[in-house]
């Protein structure tokens, strides 16, 4: 659809059609970030240098914005967050005994 037809068309259908439209987006954006990798994630935070290994997870923390404490977890594609440094690696260490038993 071109712009010379959208613009014929009348408010609300431009509204809802512009609606529609973010939504299409924000969903492929859902999609992509399921399939996140590790790399994927390690280029979300603020600066990958302040992040450190711990049993094979990269944890970081979020001092731009929450400033929580996040680590992506690369079995389950996922990451955790708690609120402190401490919290988060005693989540980590009970998944992976949990994985380990």
């Amino acid at each position: 659809m071109n712009q010379s037809q959208i613009s014929n068309f009348p408010q609300k259908k431009k509204n809802d059609l512009e609606t529609f439209l973010e939504l299409v987006e924000l969903n492929l954006v859902i999609q992509e970030i399921e399939y996140f990798t590790g790399d994927d994630w390690l280029s979300l935070c603020g600066d990958i240098d302040s992040g450190e290994i711990y049993r094979s997870w990269f944890v970081w923390q979020d001092t731009e914005v929450t400033q929580d404490w996040e680590a992506y977890d690369h079995v389950t594609n996922q990451r955790i967050i708690a609120s402190n440094r401490t919290l988060l690696i005693a989540k980590i260490d009970e998944i992976e005994n949990g994985r380990n038993n």
